[in-house]
C-alpha cells in the first residue's frame, strides 16, 4: 500500500468506515508498534478482525501498549489480557492464536494452567496448519517434553512432524529423519532418512546436529553411496561448531583412519572435546589412549 493509499483508508476509518478500520487493522496488525498503530489494530480487533485480535494479544504480552518505546519487549505483565486477545482470535479459527492459546493453558500464562485443555488447543492449531503448534506436538508425543501430557506414541509423532516438515520447518525435518534412521513410529527407510536430513541441511547450514546425521549416512552408505571422506568433512564440520557426536565421531575416524591417515594426537583432541562434553564412551577411549 502506497502512502496516497493509506493516506486516503485513514480519512475512511477516521469517518467510522468499518470496512476502512479493518483493512487498515489489518495493514498494521504486521507492522512494529506504535501508539497510532496500537489505536487502528484495537479498532479492528473490536470489529472482530482475527489478525488484529492476535496482534493485540501480542502487543500485550510484550507490554506494548503501555511502553514509552514501542519497540521495546516488556515484563509481560498484561499476559492475562494478552490471553484474552489470543482466545478471541482462536475462537475465530486463527491457526497461531489457538497455538499461543494453547501454550498460555500449558504454562499457567495469563490463565490457569490446564493441559487437557491446552492439548486440544495445539491439535486445532495444527490441523490448521501451524507449523509451531505441529513441531510441539510431535515433540511432546516421542516423549521428549512434557510441556504437554500425552502417551509416547512415535507414529503419531511422526504424524505431526512430517505435516511440519513439509512446510519447511528444519527441526521437523531432522527430527522426521532421526526417526526413520532408527525405524522408530515409521518404518526404517535410510532413504528417507538421508532425504530429510540434507533437507534440514539445505535449509539451515549451521544445522550441526543435521550435519552429523547426514556425515553418518555418508559413513554406512544410508539413502547414499558410501562416502567416508565426505563423512568426515561433515564431522569435523559439525565437531568444530560444537556437536559432540560429530566430535568422538572425527576422533574415531582419527584414531582408526577410517577415510584418512591414522592421526592419534588429533584423535585424542577430538575425544577430549567429546569427553568435556559429557560422552562417557569418548572418556572411555581418552582412558585408553592416554
Amino acid at each position: 500500500m502506497n502512502e496516497k493509499e493509506l493516506k486516503k483508508l485513514k480519512n475512511l476509518a477516521e469517518q467510522g468506515d468499518k470496512d476502512a478500520i479493518i483493512e487498515l487493522g489489518k495493514f498494521y496488525s504486521t507492522e512494529s508498534c506504535s501508539e497510532e498503530i496500537f489505536y487502528w489494530v484495537m479498532k479492528a480487533a473490536e470489529q472482530g478482525l482475527p489478525e488484529a485480535q492476535y496482534a493485540i494479544g501480542d502487543y500485550y504480552a510484550v507490554d506494548l501498549d503501555t511502553s514509552e518505546d514501542w519497540d521495546e519487549y516488556g515484563t509481560g505483565e498484561n499476559w492475562k489480557e494478552a490471553f484474552r486477545w489470543y482466545l478471541k482470535a482462536a475462537e475465530q479459527g486463527y491457526p497461531l492464536a489457538q497455538n499461543d492459546v494453547a501454550e498460555c493453558l500449558a504454562s499457567g500464562t495469563g490463565v490457569e494452567q490446564n493441559k487437557e485443555e491446552a492439548l486440544k488447543w495445539f491439535i486445532k492449531s495444527a490441523k490448521n496448519g501451524c507449523v509451531a503448534a505441529q513441531l510441539t506436538l510431535g515433540i511432546a508425543y516421542e516423549g521428549g517434553d512434557d510441556y504437554i501430557q500425552v502417551e509416547y506414541n512415535p507414529t503419531e509423532a511422526a504424524k505431526w512432524y512430517r505435516m511440519a516438515a513439509d512446510q519447511g520447518d528444519v527441526s521437523s525435518q531432522y527430527n522426521l529423519g532421526c526417526l526413520y534412521l532408527t525405524g522408530n513410529g515409521v518404518e526404517q527407510d535410510y532413504d528417507q532418512a538421508f532425504k530429510f536430513f540434507s533437507l534440514a541441511l539445505d535449509k539451515e547450514p549451521t544445522f550441526y546436529a543435521a550435519m552429523c546425521n547426514l556425515g553418518y549416512c555418508y559413513e554406512m552408505g544410508y539413502g547414499t553411496s558410501q562416502n567416508m571422506q565426505k563423512a568426515n568433512e561433515l564431522y569435523l564440520e559439525a565437531a568444530e561448531h560444537g556437536d559432540t557426536t560429530a566430535a568422538f565421531n572425527i576422533a574415531e575416524s582419527y584414531e582408526l583412519g577410517k577415510g584418512m591417515e591414522k592421526d592419534l594426537d588429533k584423535a585424542i583432541k577430538w575425544y577430549r572435546v567429546a569427553a568435556e562434553d559429557g560422552d562417557e564412551e569418548a572418556k572411555e577411549k581418552l582412558s585408553d589412549l592416554t
